[in-house]
């Protein structure tokens, strides 16, 4: 239509109805462009906003798994420093049998951090994370799964060394059976010279208990590092969300 009416008004040599319509032309292009970018740009802002509100649970959903991973190390770490005072020149007092078979069993706890990575897994590997127009936040959510397998390598290591050599080697004096038998209050309180003076007299226990409580306070210190970078991430995301929102 506007072409016929164009060569028209050229036929007639109407230049003037010729630059009319050009315009009419190059304004309607322009506008058609401004309106489908407007509407990309609307499109992959919601896309934006649903992703980072996915993330926002997923790290906060990090951050209790972390909360629970550091309780465990504390309680390793607590149980590693019982047992080295109990076996020290100038022991600790005697517990009870039934406090006692506890706090092995909590030395022996191997805590394990499985954090939940699905929605950045799936932005990282579909290239969806430039759906995210923050560059801190693209690094951040880059460097985070790294940090946090070196936690769990760490952890990884600290399993075997437990189930290596402390676990076996409190078995070479101990049974399993026995150890829980002790947490039942039925039991009477006499099993400790019969049972333990082996174990808590031999060197190698006591350096091994020295090396957990040494791997256990660098644990928890990753831990704490691992937090401190997620709260900061965790920050990041609800405010570029709360400006999406305002926007």
């Amino acid at each position: 239509m506007i072409l016929r009416r164009i060569t028209e008004h050229v036929r007639a040599q109407n230049w003037f109805a010729v630059a009319i319509e050009f315009v009419i032309v190059f304004v309607g292009v322009f506008v058609g462009l401004q309106a489908q970018d407007w509407s990309t740009a609307r499109a992959e802002q919601k896309a934006e906003r649903a992703a980072i509100e996915r993330l926002i649970i997923e790290y906060k959903r990090n951050l209790e798994l972390l909360d629970a991973d550091k309780e465990e190390s504390r309680k390793t770490m607590a149980a590693s420093e019982r047992l080295l005072a109990m076996i020290s020149p100038e022991p600790a007092a005697v517990i009870a049998d039934k406090a006692l078979a506890q706090t092995i069993l909590d030395c022996l706890t191997n805590p394990k951090f499985v954090p939940t990575l699905g929605t950045t897994t799936s932005l990282v590997a579909s290239g969806d994370l430039r759906l995210i127009r923050d560059p801190e936040i693209q690094r951040r959510l880059t460097q985070w799964p790294r940090t946090a397998q070196v936690l769990m390598e760490w952890e990884e290591i600290e399993r075997h060394h437990g189930e290596e050599l402390v676990l076996g080697l409190t078995f070479d004096y101990l049974a399993w059976p026995t150890l829980l038998s002790l947490l039942d209050d039925s039991n009477p309180a006499s099993a400790l010279e019969s049972d333990y003076q082996g174990l808590f007299s031999n060197r190698r226990f006591e350096g091994l208990l020295v090396n957990r409580r040494y791997n256990t306070r660098q644990s928890l210190g990753r831990i704490d590092d691992l937090e401190k970078d997620t709260l900061e991430l965790v920050s990041l995301l609800e405010a570029r969300l709360s400006l999406l929102e305002s926007s």
